[in-house]
């Protein structure tokens, strides 16, 4: 998306393909307007690259988006050329606008007429002409669909503009429209003190390398915000493993530049100015997102969102794209917010595309701004490599790079971002390779070609472009080594428990980077979800689609992978399990503290325990090991029964439970039903455990069951046993599978746990 292309770059045969359609008349049916200022948008199409999937139900906003309106947006005018005065410019016929001051300025002309070639400059407040800037045609990289206008170049201020336009040498400025957009005074934006007109940039870089970058001083370790500190730190003796720094020393980037010098980069850099004081409200923030740099906002940028749509995202990022803007490089930190948001108006407003092309911009000063919406965490399709957009990220240094290197800041932050995006996305090679297939006209390589391409790579290796530069791409081994060094020292919790849990072949691929959400962070993936909190080592497990997009912090991390039988899916979590069936989702939200979500039965337990049929111990168990008493489990089924109102006599019906024993009423109850009816010495013996085939005979009388049936399945059940009948109904009902060697174990005491199993399957039955 440069707007410094002279012209395309010849491909492997030496030719320069011509990308123009066939020639029409570009004058016949004009109709342009005269100067009026753009209200209006447009409608984009749908991405037209192959195999784009669209995940709605990852479609997050992004983590500090906000409406946009405190900053003053882009004001655009609209000059009809043929009413501007012609004039001569070195035997060139140009078109003069005046009267109309402008930071950015794009051309158009009538849709499906024939592309022209245009060249923009503008006069400078300090009364010199800008070089002449020939500006490339505006492709919209969601669609693949070359627009009828240009890409914007960016001026900063000028306040005269003048335009040449031709086809094959002839003049046709009389049906082309300028678009001269500026910004109204902008308090919130403007610099504190006096702008870097003031200032040369060699006196304020040589100030400025006096003391550490802001960008710098804000990543040392000591002033992380405390939640960074202390997430991920587990006790050594519980992971094994230390702290992550979130934001470690930069390394050198290769040329003898580490992260804390600034404005160097070597003879014919582009040195940041110190000038201006960046004003408060594009300072970048820590938006909590383990790993990543500060960065602006689209809010703070003052992005409006009313005239933004919403992008396609994909399964997995590929690689990430370096680019540059073009343009001038002398601007200050408020005139780089201004710029973001001129191309982005133009774009949106002016090309009726959906938003801003690029995922990440960096301005000269190294400051990280938020590009298109909602892509930081996911994988948001950019609009910046046609053919490549599905799976890139797209990165662009605010410049023009043809010939001056990049400052030694922006260069570091690119590797900051590319190294977190990559990390995030558990791509932490910079030398692997990815496949992409080539799926629209218009790129390096003819349609259906399958091409591999590097994790990091710049805008001409896919596109007939120079972008992002040459002075730029000149750096991009250094760039590869310093972001692979990032990589190497970056927040990596994540990616470990990946690894350990099967990685891409168990998991999938990351389709949102770590993010906190309540106290934890979690990252979403294709296949599953890692999770983890202050104190909390990293878990990573299996899951649907359904429940990754359910999940919430109050569940804590996985504990195991999902379980799926019959159209039913369960997974348990630190505070309760997760259901899957029938097309809802549910929660059981874990009652006892020693009865965890994996436990066999915790499902029949909790569900006792909502229904009131058990309160557990007053210390919170539920001792689920324990066998459950011959007491306790008359009144489990007396309170499955709903509790019946019932007085008990003033004399015992047995001799060892006397009136004033706890569950005498329910004893007594179970009694005058027939369902208990005690040993022939008159005892009930309350605190025996009960035995599984009593258990069986609990649950017959209690049902009223007549089935006397006594063929069953279980080799230690003979129909001559007491209570064969019993058993043989309570199998045949379902309520019992017995153990898998074909036993049922009739004289084995009942577990408490298996009891709510029995219990809970006996009420679903009858």
């Amino acid at each position: 998306m440069s707007a410094s292309l002279r012209r395309p770059l010849p491909d492997a045969s030496g030719r320069t393909p011509d990308l123009r359609p066939r020639r029409r008349s570009l004058l016949a049916g004009s109709a342009l307007v005269g100067s009026s200022v753009i209200i209006g948008g447009g409608t984009a199409l749908a991405d037209g690259e192959e195999d784009a999937p669209v995940s709605g139900a990852e479609d997050q906003p992004s983590s500090a988006a906000g409406a946009g309106t405190q900053a003053a947006q882009p004001r655009t005018t609209t000059i009809a050329l043929r009413e501007a005065e012609h004039i001569e410019r070195d035997g060139r016929l140009a078109r003069h606008i005046v009267g109309h001051p402008a930071a950015l300025v794009g051309v158009t002309w009538e849709e499906g007429g024939v592309e022209p070639t245009v060249s923009v400059r503008g006069l400078q407040v300090d009364g010199a002409w800008s070089p002449w800037h020939d500006l490339e045609v505006a492709v919209d990289l969601d669609t693949g669909v070359r627009s009828n206008g240009t890409e914007p170049v960016f001026f900063a201020d000028v306040t005269e503009v003048e335009v040449i336009g031709e086809i094959d040498g002839e003049d046709v400025t009389e049906a082309l429209s300028a678009h001269l957009i500026d910004f109204p005074d902008d308090p919130k934006q403007a610099p504190l003190e006096l702008d870097e007109g003031a200032v040369s940039a060699e006196d304020a870089a040589q100030e400025r390398s006096q003391q550490p970058p802001a960008e710098d001083k804000a990543a040392t370790p000591s002033q992380e915000p405390q939640e960074r500190l202390t997430e991920e730190t587990a006790p050594a003796e519980e992971t094994g493993e230390g702290e992550d720094p979130a934001d470690a020393p930069a390394p050198s980037d290769g040329s003898g530049a580490t992260g804390a010098t600034v404005g160097g980069g070597g003879v014919g850099a582009a040195r940041p100015a110190l000038g201006p004081i960046v004003p408060m409200s594009l300072v970048p923030r820590d938006l909590g997102i383990p790993g990543a740099p500060r960065i602006v906002t689209r809010a703070q940028w003052g992005a409006d969102e009313r005239a933004a749509r919403s992008s396609s995202t994909s399964s997995a990022l590929q690689a990430v794209v370096l680019h540059h803007t073009a343009g001038t490089n002398n601007y200050s930190p408020s005139q780089a917010a201004q710029q973001i948001r001129g191309i982005f108006d133009y774009h949106v407003r002016t090309l009726g595309w959906a938003d801003i092309g690029y995922n990440v911009l960096i301005d000269r000063y190294g400051t990280i701004y938020e590009g298109r919406r909602g892509g930081l965490t996911r994988n948001v399709n950019g609009a910046h490599a046609l053919g490549f957009n599905t799976g890139s990220f797209g990165i662009s240094v605010m410049g023009d790079y043809s010939s001056l290197a990049a400052s030694a800041v922006a260069r570091d932050s690119v590797m900051k971002v590319a190294a977190w995006k990559l990390l995030s996305t558990f791509r932490s090679d910079i030398h692997e390779k990815s496949s992409w297939r080539v799926s629209v006209n218009g790129t390096r390589w003819s349609r259906g070609t399958t091409v591999s391409m590097p994790r990091f790579f710049g805008h001409r290796d896919v596109n007939l472009t120079s972008c992002p530069g040459n002075g730029l791409y000149s750096t991009m081994d250094n760039l590869r080594w310093g972001i692979q060094s990032r990589m190497n020292s970056g927040w990596r919790h994540h990616l470990r428990a990946f690894v350990a849990a099967g990685g891409e072949s168990a998991l999938g691929t990351v389709l949102t980077s770590a993010q906190k959400e309540g106290g934890l962070t979690i990252t979403r993936l294709t296949k599953g979800i890692v999770v983890s909190g202050p104190k909390l080592s990293a878990r990573a497990a299996t899951t649907t689609d359904s429940i990754r997009r359910s999940w919430r912090p109050s569940w804590g991390r996985p504990l195991a992978d999902v379980r799926g039988q019959d159209g039913r899916y369960t997974q348990p979590f630190d505070n309760g399990l997760a259901i899957r069936e029938g097309g809802r989702n549910s929660f059981i939200t874990r009652t006892f503290t020693d009865v965890p979500a994996t436990m066999q039965f915790f499902e029949e337990i909790e569900e006792l325990a909502a229904s009131k049929i058990t309160t557990g111990w007053s210390d919170g168990t539920y001792r689920p090991h324990l066998p459950i008493a011959r007491d306790a489990m008359i009144a489990f089924i007396y309170r499955a029964k709903g509790s019946p109102a019932y007085a008990p006599p003033a004399v015992s019906p047995f001799r060892d439970v006397s009136p004033r024993r706890t569950f005498y009423k329910e004893i007594c109850w179970a009694h005058s039903q027939g369902i208990a009816e005690g040993w022939s010495d008159g005892t009930f013996r309350p605190l025996d455990p009960v035995e599984r085939g009593a258990f069986a005979a609990f649950l017959y009388r209690v049902s009223r069951a007549t089935s006397t049936s006594t063929s069953n399945r279980f080799s230690d059940v003979p129909s001559s046993h007491q209570f064969a009948k019993e058993i043989t109904w309570m199998a045949n009902m379902g309520i019992t599978t017995g153990w898998r060697d074909k036993t049922f174990r009739p004289r084995a005491g009942t577990k408490r746990d298996a009891m709510a199993a029995f219990i809970t399957r006996w009420l679903d039955a009858t």
